[in-house]
């Protein structure tokens, strides 16, 4: 057992020997056994990449694919294409694919998140966030690499340009129906 399973453990074991067994079988035996399962993330961590790495790797893979350029598509183009694959079933990305290095990476930490325990990880920040394809785009990484979990994907806004338009592009975002659908109303204040 672990050691932050060993306390809990004797926690459990005075509880029933005291007569408290439906305090013990209650939560604290519900986190035992989590405890036992799949450990205990002690911190959560927040991941964060900036938003052009993610534009970056798409459009390495739109080209591939011969769809053309991602980055030199309009805002609405990139918004029909990223919520039509978050819609499909099919997988974008080939297995044969060979990307570069650096989207290579974007990949892996994709693929990370989508192997890490659920809560282990608090947030996916999208630092230079500008658009609401970047917020989407994200979204559509994470599913590609299979994470079972929805994971919020916070935009962060870090110029005046960008701070000045954030409402715009959180509207934008807001009014689209698969992102409302995935926020299931958890980020609508």
């Amino acid at each position: 057992m672990s050691s932050c399973g060993k306390p809990l453990y004797a926690c459990y074991q005075s509880l029933v020997a005291c007569g408290n067994g439906i305090i013990a079988n209650g939560q604290l035996l519900d986190t035992l056994r989590r405890v036992r399962c799949f450990g205990v993330p002690l911190v959560r961590i927040d991941v964060r990449q900036e938003s052009t790495r993610h534009t970056e790797a798409i459009a390495e893979l739109t080209r591939y694919l011969g769809l053309g350029d991602y980055e030199s598509w309009s805002e609405a183009d990139k918004q029909a294409f990223l919520i039509r694959e978050l819609n499909s079933k099919r997988p974008l990305v080939p297995l044969q694919w060979q990307p570069s290095a650096d989207t290579q990476e974007v990949l892996e930490t994709c693929r990370v998140i989508a192997e890490a325990p659920q809560g282990s990880i608090a947030a996916y920040v999208i630092s230079m966030a500008r658009t609401p394809s970047d917020v989407l785009a994200v979204h559509l990484l994470l599913k590609e690499a299979g994470c079972p979990f929805a994971l919020p994907v916070a935009p962060l806004f870090e110029t005046l340009d960008d701070l000045n338009n954030a409402d715009d592009v959180m509207t934008q975002l807001l009014n689209i129906d698969w992102y409302r659908g995935f926020i299931q109303g958890k980020q609508m204040g």
